[in-house]
């Protein structure tokens, strides 16, 4: 009888986003990954040599297109870091559009992991849950820039400009009646901080379907559970920090300098700005924001096309000599 040995298959990269990034080398037992060997590669764009012949504005745009779906997130960063070098004070009022539109990025991130994660192992209903709240969301993104993707809506000193007062509308076409305009617009009759405010009092409800969906569901259960299981000790000595090392059973997350609850999550750079855990202290954080926006009503935002902006947004960005 012949014997019946495991066999070794290349897994990856099939994306060109994952281009060069992770490949796996598997050894399978029919359909049981038995043994996993990854090669972590690099992705890298060039991005930093570009910027040597852009002005700093200029480079804005690229910082969109490292991460397609943490747009805002990375121009933060890179904005944080030219204002810390040419010690720029950024208005209040830009500090929490900024942390309003950081929370709208990460929610929107969240929702394409656990919808394309589910896709990915057979729960294909997910996907349509869930980006159907993207939609809301990415709405959001081409009300204040413009550009439902690689926004560059974010300024060192400030942002693009100011949030605006009304959401886009529906209109009636071949595919949608009057009726279902009508129930489309009914959150858009007001501000993107009104809109946002109607989607915070929905989200809870969402969460109640995504649970529905995948919690207790038996498929997605037995592709899941106790599969790629790492003990609190493997994950403290990987460095692991966050939702990953709560993962794995360590109810403190003792990569914190000073230990923190495990519920407790990130909190933005911007000073006293409001925190928020990953799902549930959604609404509570960006209620929070939207009071200290509304409440800024008559200060400048920063942005760097608008009448009313701080002398940080007026500067001049000017390319370095004897670059081309």
């Amino acid at each position: 009888m012949a014997e019946i040995k495991n066999y070794s298959i290349n897994f990856g990269p099939q994306h060109p986003a994952a281009h060069g990034v992770l490949r796996l080398v598997l050894e399978l037992d029919g359909e049981v990954v038995v043994r996993a060997d990854p090669h972590i590669g690099l992705l890298h764009r060039g991005t930093e040599k570009l910027a040597e012949t852009r002005t700093w504005i200029q480079t804005l745009p690229y910082l969109d297109r490292l991460d397609y779906v943490s747009m805002m997130c990375n121009e933060h960063a890179y904005c944080l870091a030219v204002e810390r070098l040419l010690g720029l004070e950024v208005p209040i009022r830009a500090q929490y559009i900024r942390v309003l539109m950081d929370e709208v990025t990460r929610i929107l991130n969240h929702l394409l992991n656990i919808g394309t994660h589910g896709l990915d192992i057979g729960a294909m209903t997910m996907v349509l849950y869930t980006f159907r709240e993207r939609e809301d969301l990415m709405d959001v993104y081409e009300a204040v820039s413009g550009a439902r993707l690689h926004a560059a809506y974010y300024r060192p000193g400030g942002v693009y400009r100011d949030l605006p007062d009304r959401m886009p509308k529906y209109t009636e076409n071949r595919f949608k009646n009057a009726d279902t305009v009508k129930r489309l617009n009914a959150a858009r009759e007001g501000s993107l901080l009104d809109f946002l405010e109607d989607f915070c009092d929905r989200f809870e409800g969402y969460l109640d379907e995504y649970h529905t969906l995948l919690t207790d569901n038996r498929i997605w259960k037995q592709r899941t559970v106790g599969i790629g299981v790492v003990s609190p000790e493997r994950a403290l000595q990987l460095g692991f920090t966050g939702p990953m090392l709560r993962g794995s059973g360590v109810e403190w997350d003792r990569a914190r300098s000073s230990p923190t609850r495990s519920t407790t999550a990130w909190t933005s750079t911007c000073p006293s700005a409001p925190t928020a855990t990953a799902t549930t202290g959604i609404s509570c954080a960006w209620r929070r924001c939207a009071r200290r926006i509304a409440s800024s009503a008559s200060a400048s935002p920063g942005c760097a096309r608008t009448p009313a902006r701080s002398s940080a947004a007026t500067t001049r960005w000017r390319r370095p000599p004897g670059k081309p």
